[in-house]
């Protein structure tokens, strides 16, 4: 493989490989002639490449002898000839040396290249690598990225960073784009190829992941049930890409679980963008949270990835069209989930993946558009006029606030969660329930309990005045112009939240039958899912609901931060909160509003007697459907985890409230009662002195 390098042109030192062991005597003095080693200057490297150092499967690389900077002598260099021979005695192989030129080595490593992964991975430490690749030193670790034809190294990093990653492109460009292992030297000027061989066991990377935007959709700690089976599709949630780029790849995990938490591998999803020359901003922009690193536009990469782009974009154009389709087969395969516990599991499993790729089709849709308008400060002109199944629901409690507009005793009721007495009144609540009460809080999360089950949770907003804007924002001229942009964003918005809300119909026929069948009642979402199919056949372990519940409370103490890296340690005390009482996030709609912070994790029916009165700033850690009710009773909003094309976004998008969302640190920073000035228009959220009650809109 070297020849085949130095054949290329690819930077190897000169180096001989010996077939026989050579004779002393002449024998090795005729070695020493044929290979021109005359300068007393010179040193060498003296080798093992016996037959098992470098299959496919497994591999004996460094298990055999190794002499560095031998010097030009017969009898040093045929005694480390010798040595490096007999260490292969019984290898029970072919057996043959390699005699290299040292290089004057100022850094050296070994560097990974994979095809899973966008960067290469480098470990490296000054002076020879002989250390590092023996164990002796951890040396340095380096993500180095990888260059495509044409494109030219960053500068930034060590010294040979540019000139080794040139070095990786050429390796990549001979040998072809497979997984391999590469050890270097860089002599200030040059970085060598030492040795490439295949990787036989890829090292698990500090890969960064996300709990964006899972933290939009699912409680602060979800259902042990829900996140082990999320977790179980991980291999199946990216099915709608690769249907038009196989290469994206399967072994790398998009959910791991961090303290009970499912979270997104960001490293991944950015990846994808970065191998088609796509802006790292548009899956931040889309799901929310903040990318680990930042990439741009490359030109190269997007011409190259352009067919297969290409072919996405179609299928993205006919989404909103193909959502109808996929709504008909979830009411038809969930209409009986399973006899039994594996067979509603496996029902479950099959629509969540359904729901998980067909999403990424609609809001591949719509990301483009949508983030074009956002930037062009005329997202909310548009989104304003528009009403989806999400806030259909909030509307649709208009028949109850009208029963109860001359009934202060019935909007009390209301307010406390309860439903007046009376056939109108219950007649009334059965036709909303009919058309929502599949929906509910944090609902993408099947243990939690529907609206239908649960009135309290959404009873308090039918005691308040229609949530609606009374009058949606003028249409600037720029407004006008870019309505085909919001043509195009508009259709798969609406059918994104036209599934969401069929799927859930779907989730409450599962969670309806597993509770029927569950032996253990609701503790069954206390169990992942493995130990809920055992279920079938027989009882529950004995203590096993105890000692999860114990587990469970201590996952709940911990405070995840939004970004975590796979090898973080996530028991060490959690961030302070951001200094300065000022934060800044994505604005989703207009108007600057003054008034007392109401931090929340979940939602509530009503605010603390504390804030009677006042003008009240909604903080919260994430939004959803469910939070309805709440924003009936705030004046703004202020969201930690969410971006554009959230479901909450798009919400208050619609409902016109100012709002904020992205604002990392939120409810550390703030507490219930504290003071805030959200300018909603430039994204900002800060500590004020406020009278309670005092409201100024802009």
């Amino acid at each position: 493989m070297l020849d085949r390098a130095a054949a290329a042109g690819l930077p190897v030192p000169p180096g001989w490989v010996l077939v026989e062991l050579p004779a002393a005597g002449p024998g090795a003095h005729d070695l020493v002639g044929r290979i021109g080693l005359s300068r007393p200057d010179r040193t060498f490297a003296v080798r093992s490449a016996f037959s098992g150092e470098d299959g496919d499967v497994t591999s004996g690389a460094g298990r055999f002898h190794t002499e560095l900077g031998v010097a030009v002598d017969t009898v040093a260099l045929t005694d480390a000839i010798s040595r490096v021979w007999a260490s292969g005695a019984t290898h029970g192989g072919a057996r043959s040396v390699i005699v290299m030129r040292m290089v004057a080595a100022r850094h050296a490593g070994v560097a990974f290249t994979e095809t899973a992964h966008e960067d290469d991975l480098v470990n490296w430490t000054p002076g020879l690598g002989d250390a590092l690749v023996s164990g002796a030193t951890p040396g340095e670790q380096l993500s180095l990225p990888k260059l495509r034809r044409g494109e030219r190294a960053a500068l930034d990093g060590p010294p040979f960073a540019a000139r080794l990653a040139r070095l990786l492109r050429g390796v990549r460009g001979v040998f072809g784009a497979g997984d391999w292992d590469v050890e270097w030297a860089d002599d200030g000027t040059v970085s060598w190829l030492l040795q490439v061989r295949p990787i036989t066991r890829a090292p698990r990377r500090d890969e960064t992941f996300t709990i964006a935007n899972h933290k939009e959709i699912l409680p602060p700690l979800p259902s042990r049930f829900m996140t082990s089976m999320i977790a179980s599709c991980s291999t199946e949630l990216l099915e709608w890409f690769r249907q038009f780029d196989p290469d994206i790849p399967t072994s790398r995990p998009l959910i791991e679980v961090f303290r009970g938490r499912p979270m997104l591998n960001l490293s991944l999803l950015v990846d994808m963008t970065r191998v088609w020359g796509m802006p790292s901003r548009l899956v931040t922009d889309s799901l929310g949270g903040s990318a680990h690193l930042e990439a741009g536009l490359r030109s190269g990469r997007l011409a190259r990835a352009a067919p297969r782009l290409a072919r996405m974009g179609i299928a993205q154009a006919r989404a909103a069209t193909a959502t109808a389709r996929t709504e008909a087969e979830i009411l038809a395969r969930t209409a009986d989930p399973g006899a039994d516990t594996a067979a509603c599991i496996e029902t479950l499993r099959w629509e969540y993946v359904t729901l998980v790729n067909e999403m990424a089709a609609l809001t591949s849709a719509a990301s483009v558009p949508v983030s074009i308008l956002r930037r062009l400060g005329t997202l909310e002109q548009h989104a304003a006029r528009q009403r989806t199944a999400a806030t259909a629901m909030g509307d649709d409690l208009d028949e109850l606030r009208r029963l109860g507009a001359g009934d202060p005793a019935a909007r009390a009721l209301l307010a406390a969660g309860r439903l007046p007495e009376g056939p109108t009144w219950e007649a009334a609540w059965a036709r909303w329930s009919d058309r929502h009460g599949h929906r509910g809080v944090f609902e993408s999360d099947i243990a939690r309990p529907r609206f239908r089950e649960q009135p309290a949770a959404i009873l308090p907003m039918a005691a308040r005045p229609s949530p609606g804007r009374t009058s949606a924002p003028t249409r600037t001229l720029l407004g006008v112009i870019t309505l085909p942009l919001w043509w195009q964003a508009r259709r798969p918005m609406a059918a994104r939240e036209r599934l969401r809300s069929t799927a859930m119909i779907g989730f409450g026929r599962i969670r309806d039958r597993l509770l029927e069948l569950s032996p253990v009642g609701a503790d069954i979402w206390d169990l992942d899912i493995d130990e809920a199919r055992a279920l079938d056949a027989a009882p529950l372990p004995e203590g096993l609901l105890e000692r999860r519940r114990a587990e469970i409370a201590a996952d709940a103490a911990v405070d995840l931060p939004d970004l975590v890296t796979r090898f973080q340690d996530l028991d060490a005390p959690g961030p302070d909160a951001p200094a300065g009482g000022r934060l800044t996030g994505i604005s989703l709609t207009t108007g600057t509003i003054e008034g007392r912070a109401w931090v929340l994790a979940e939602p509530a029916a009503s605010p603390p007697p504390d804030l009677a009165g006042a003008a009240i700033i909604l903080v919260a850690r994430s939004v959803d459907p469910g939070w309805l009710a709440t924003f009936a009773q705030v004046v703004g909003v202020v969201v930690e985890t969410g971006g554009d094309l959230s479901h909450g976004s798009i919400i208050l998008r619609e409902i016109g409230l100012p709002a904020v969302t992205n604002v990392h640190g939120a409810t550390r920073a703030f507490v219930t009662g504290d003071p805030l000035r959200l300018d909603a228009s430039r994204g900002l959220v800060s500590r004020a002195d406020v009278t309670p009650g005092a409201t100024h809109r802009v």
